[in-house]
């Protein structure tokens, strides 16, 4: 029984500090996004000529899905810039941080032409919606 709660205790700790403040996680989520989101007009404005608007709309959630799916291994790279700093970190480094990584992931070469040439861009449903409502710093993301 005590093991059981020493292992319960020890993930409820773990969990805890693996996990950032919320005024980090805000300039994370919106450096990201706002990286994603340039990028993908851009493309648009190059290449997407032929996309009816709920193409376009659709395409502005997989990038937020994109972040979504892809958050704990943003927190590896956060992890190791912020180590490499050798202070405490502030929301500036974390603003650096995200929009380096919006500027990094090469989603106009990757995501888009291949979902927009092989079809397999999702159809639009009502959750995309609810997402694409939600403010930047309110997309939930998963820690674990």
């Amino acid at each position: 029984m005590k093991l059981l709660v020493l292992c319960v205790l020890a993930m409820m700790v773990t969990m805890a500090v693996s996990q950032l403040t919320r005024q980090f996680e805000v300039a994370l989520k919106v450096q990201i996004i706002a990286g994603f989101d340039k990028k993908l007009a851009t493309w648009i404005n190059r290449h997407g000529s032929g996309l009816s608007a709920v193409q376009k709309k659709t395409l502005y959630f997989v990038n937020r899905r994109y972040m979504q799916t892809y958050w704990q291994n943003y927190m590896l790279f956060v992890d190791e810039k912020i180590r490499k700093l050798g202070r405490a970190p502030n929301v500036n480094d974390y603003t650096a941080i995200g929009a380096e990584i919006g500027r990094r992931v090469p989603l106009q070469i990757t995501i888009y032409p291949i979902m927009i040439k092989y079809h397999i861009l999702p159809k639009w449903r009502p959750y995309m919606g609810k997402i694409l409502a939600l403010r930047v710093e309110d997309i939930p993301v998963d820690y674990y």
